[in-house]
């Protein structure tokens, strides 16, 4: 493991010192890591990538940010990470989805719930006109539709 971060990290040196064209590369499959870490929720590849100054906030071609995946594949640690390092909970894919819409679909409700004390618009609507609580109606999310109900409640 350790041994994948100091590559992490050497490509990261590289990536600021090669050419324009090589950034991209090297940006690229460093993408590939760092999205990975997200997916498998592996804290310690996400920390060596912010310590390294890699962007929080990039995005895949998806448009999927690492908060979205971590959301998406319930890895709250990953999730808890990223926000306490910055990372933007109210960022849009290309559809236009949240990291909370995310977690709505996957039914992780402690991930909705910790993303839902973010300070983003719960109502604020994808590309299609849905909502987190649509979502969360469609999906049989009735626990979830309960407390975005009540967050509506106590902030109206």
């Amino acid at each position: 493991m350790r041994f994948l971060v100091y590559a992490l990290l050497l490509l990261s040196a590289v990536v600021q010192a090669g050419e324009p064209g090589e950034r991209d590369s090297d940006v690229a499959e460093l993408a590939q890591y760092y999205f990975a870490a997200a997916r498998v929720g592996d804290t310690e590849v996400l920390r060596e990538f912010s310590e390294a100054g890699f962007p929080l906030d990039l995005r895949n071609p998806k448009g999927y940010t690492a908060l979205m995946i971590a959301a998406y594949n319930g890895n709250a640690g990953a999730v808890n990470y990223l926000l306490q390092k910055g990372a933007d909970a109210c960022a849009q894919d290309r559809r236009g989805n949240t990291a909370l819409m995310a977690a709505i679909f996957r039914g992780e409700f402690s991930l909705a719930r910790t993303l839902l004390k973010q300070d983003c618009d719960p109502e604020m609507a994808n590309k299609a006109g849905h909502s987190a609580e649509d979502f969360a109606e469609v999906f049989g999310r009735d626990q979830v539709v309960r407390m975005l109900r009540q967050h509506r409640g106590s902030s109206g």
